[in-house]
């Protein structure tokens, strides 16, 4: 086991596609009071699905031993809601194979400074992060000004430095009907 290793990763445009909700809150202009009331009741709908081709290379990296720990812009509204639906969708355990870090519930600053404030947090407590997965340039900036290596994901694309570290097999990440282990 690779003791205290931490890979950091996102949820939302990264391991869960929920682009629909930010979709619908642009089309419908929800005033602001409105906006983060629909994403919360919406974040862990059956229509969101997990990028499976992620979910494969976290499980990988967790068969190595690395720890997953994923830290959201989320709020912690709603939190339960979330792990449940991380659990029913991946089978991942919280607290065994991934822990999680959501936005205080009266955190109004943005994603990346909410990041920010939770991972000074985990550097300071002597997690050793060796890659943060996102989706948002801000946010893979904050990451890297701290000096932690990067992977910007894009639902539906593999990073080419992904397909270098299978030596170009991808049949392990792009079969949808591979079983996936932690064992």
């Amino acid at each position: 086991m690779i003791d205290n290793k931490i890979i950091i990763c996102d949820l939302d445009g990264c391991l869960i596609d929920s682009a629909w909700i930010w979709e619908v809150i642009k089309l419908q202009k929800f005033e602001k009071n409105i906006v983060f009331d629909f994403f919360n009741r919406n974040a862990n709908a059956e229509a969101n699905n997990i990028d499976l081709v992620l979910y494969k290379y976290l499980c990988f990296k967790a068969s190595g031993g690395y720890k997953i720990h994923f830290l959201t812009a989320r709020s912690e509204e709603i939190e339960i809601q979330t792990i449940n639906f991380i659990q029913e969708k991946t089978g991942l355990l919280f607290g065994k194979e991934f822990t999680i870090s959501f936005r205080p519930f009266n955190d109004f600053s943005s994603a990346a400074e909410s990041k920010k404030i939770r991972l000074e947090q985990m550097i300071a407590n002597g997690k050793n992060i060796i890659l943060a997965i996102d989706d948002d340039e801000e946010i893979i900036d904050m990451y890297k000004t701290k000096g932690i290596p990067t992977l910007q994901w894009k639902i539906g694309y593999i990073p080419a430095c992904v397909a270098l570290e299978f030596g170009g097999n991808l049949s392990l990440l792009i079969n949808k009907n591979e079983p996936v282990s932690l064992n």
